[in-house]
Parts: C-alpha cells; structure tokens; sequence
C-alpha cells in the first residue's frame, strides 16, 4: 500500500475517533463548534500528506480534499485485489470480489 494512503487512512481513522469522542458525551452546547477542528486537523493532515486542493474556501476545500483522498483509497483497494483500477474491477469483479471489497478499508 502507498504511504500517502496509508497515512490518509490514518488521519481519516483519527478523525473518526476524535468524532466518535465528541459524541459518546451526548449533545451539549458546543458540540457543532467542537467540529471544527477535527475537521481542520484532518484536512491539514492530509494536505501534509499530498492530497491538495485549489479552492480558497473551506468547505470546498476539504470536499474536494477528501474526494481526492476516498479516490485514491478506493484505486488502492482494488489493487489490492488484483486489478489494475476501478473500471477493471467494475468490469471483471465476480459477486465474490464485490463481497471482499466490501470488507476493504472505508
């Protein structure tokens, strides 16, 4: 697997721990600011670890960044299954290859 999308995943896995954090303490005052910064430290760490964007403002710069990042996991995913890309695998994948990718990082 590539480091950029190891690392990706990485960063994506450590949001999503911050998140489930921020919620296993119920609604409070304050939780939709609490997002926030998970969601800048996620996009700063996958900008750190290539996945750019042109787009100035943040909304769109952290879809566009985390498009770029859900692409490239699922391009690696198949690989990972013998294929060369996305279109291979959407052309050849049997009923049990679909079944393993479901079971792929996500």
């Amino acid at each position: 697997m590539t480091t950029q999308i190891e690392t990706g995943r990485n960063a994506v896995d450590a949001y999503r721990e911050a998140h489930r954090r921020l919620h296993e303490k119920g609604w409070h005052k304050g939780t939709a600011a609490a997002h926030t910064p998970l969601l800048v430290t996620l996009v700063n760490a996958l900008e750190q670890n290539g996945f750019v964007s042109s787009e100035t403002d943040v909304g769109k710069k952290r879809e566009e960044i985390l498009s770029s990042m859900w692409k490239a996991s699922d391009e690696q995913n198949v690989k990972e299954l013998g294929f060369i890309n996305k279109k291979d695998f959407d052309e050849k994948a049997s009923k049990a290859d679909r079944e393993v990718l479901k079971s792929k990082w996500r």
